[in-house]
């Protein structure tokens, strides 16, 4: 009985420490979510550029989208930390039409544009 309760607090701590924390986690989940923007920018035309964006006094830089000859970009600012990296392909993702190619389930709700509740609330 009593080997089986040390078992019990050995499994309860080893476990403990193969499993990555809540910070660590959410870290994987943001990464991935980037992958999955970063892709789809892509598939939809835009190239995602992660610079150094230089900062210079007078100068307030941040990441956003031009055009260059024949070619769309989308400059992303590579000091920021991921969340707000993400937070800026979001915004200039949901802002386009992407009706033509394909997004995951998630990713549509993420974005906002998921056609279940589009419909629903019109």
């Amino acid at each position: 009985m009593l080997y089986k309760a040390q078992d019990a607090v050995y499994n309860r701590i080893v476990s403990k420490r193969e499993r990555p924390n809540a910070a660590r986690r959410a870290g994987y989940k943001i990464e991935v979510i980037l992958a999955e923007l970063k892709s789809l920018a892509g598939r939809i035309g835009l190239e995602v550029r992660e610079e150094r964006l230089l900062r210079e006094i007078g100068y307030q830089v941040r990441s956003g989208s031009c055009r260059v000859r024949e070619q769309n970009l989308f400059f992303l600012d590579r000091d920021l930390p991921p969340a707000s990296r993400m937070e800026a392909l979001l915004d200039e993702l949901s802002r386009r039409d992407l009706g033509a190619v394909y997004v995951s389930p998630e990713l549509r709700r993420i974005l906002g544009k998921d056609d279940r509740f589009d419909a629903q609330g019109a």
